[in-house]
């Protein structure tokens, strides 16, 4: 048989709820609600770069600006400052937009990646750096229009030393990584490397020298870095970590130094001559050396005394046949 309530439980329960049901507005705003947390998100531009990534990007052109800042200096041979300004995504079409037209658009590939990236430079820093080179004091021109072609080979030069730098710094990521120029154009609507919609991460730099103040863009697609996003998230480029055992890069130091030239010299006596006996001297005279012939002769490498060894002919060639290797307590002689 069911529990039947007592008078008194009833008269409890009908007070509770006639509590909740009269409970004020006053009430009900005193209650402390949590909003949650909202971040804003466009679909048709989803980020193809994390924040993190974006900030190693930064990180790594920031040292490019200030190499490229000593390097522009020594070439212009004036003080030049470079800024980095901003790092951001943004779609093709909308890097397009925000350029003049005529300016210097430049074509670049980086050899292994697939793909291009574009590196525009402002007319209002084009032509400063034109009249500077072909002996002007760098004023900008302010009717601008396309670059001839004595300008544009001028400008290759100037693209060939930011591309350098470009490798120096990039080299962190990229290893084997080579940048080269492939067209440049007076237009950026001319050439397309990635549709309209492609997000795109756009590196922009300040360049002043003198009165000059002009900009510098690297404009990269992001699906050209899709294949080291994760080297350039890592942070072990940043902080210089290099892994991998003690002697990996032996066989690369050896062909270095192989190929390195040092001044050889031999060394086989001397003789005094008077200015007079040395004006009578002509083709054919012999000059006798005061030592004996038998005497092991001298071999000096960078005017240090290495070797001794035996004096004659290879072929048609002269030639010196090492006979004996010399320590550093054997003598510290060096060529006169």
């Amino acid at each position: 048989m069911a529990d039947i309530l007592s008078q008194e439980e009833i008269d409890a329960l009908l007070s509770t709820v006639s509590t909740d049901d009269e409970m004020s507005d006053d009430t009900v705003e005193q209650l402390d609600f949590v909003p949650k947390k909202i971040s804003v998100y466009d679909f048709r531009r989803p980020d193809r770069v994390s924040k993190e990534q974006l900030r190693s990007i930064r990180n790594l052109h920031d040292k490019f600006a200030r190499n490229f800042s000593s390097t522009l200096s020594n070439y212009l041979r004036t003080i030049t400052d470079i800024t980095l300004t901003s790092v951001d995504q943004m779609t093709y079409g909308e890097f397009l937009m925000s350029l003049p037209d005529p300016t210097s658009f430049n074509i670049i590939s980086m050899i292994p990646m697939e793909g291009n990236t574009v590196l525009e430079i402002n007319p209002s820093l084009v032509f400063p750096i034109v009249d500077k080179l072909l002996g002007g004091m760098g004023k900008p021109l302010f009717n601008t229009r396309e670059l001839t072609t004595l300008e544009q080979h001028i400008m290759d030069g100037i693209l060939s030393l930011i591309l350098k730098d470009l490798e120096e710094v990039w080299r962190q990521i990229i290893p084997n990584i080579r940048m080269k120029k492939e067209l440049s154009e007076n237009s950026p609507h001319i050439i397309q490397i990635v549709s309209q919609n492609e997000v795109v991460i756009l590196v922009v730099f300040e360049v002043k020298f003198g009165e000059v103040l002009g900009m510098m863009n690297l404009c990269i697609p992001a699906i050209v870095l899709e294949p080291v996003l994760g080297k350039i998230s890592s942070t072990d480029w940043l902080i210089g970590a290099k892994k991998g055992a003690v002697g990996d890069n032996e066989q690369e130091i050896l062909s270095i130094l192989n190929e390195t030239e040092v001044f050889t010299n031999v060394y086989m006596g001397h003789s005094k001559l008077s200015i007079e006996e040395i004006l009578e001297l002509s083709k054919g005279d012999l000059v006798m050396f005061k030592v004996k012939s038998d005497r092991p002769s001298e071999i000096f490498l960078n005017n240090k005394k290495k070797f001794l060894g035996t004096v004659g002919t290879l072929g048609v060639k002269k030639a010196v046949k090492i006979t004996e290797f010399l320590t550093e307590n054997n003598d510290e002689n060096t060529a006169e």
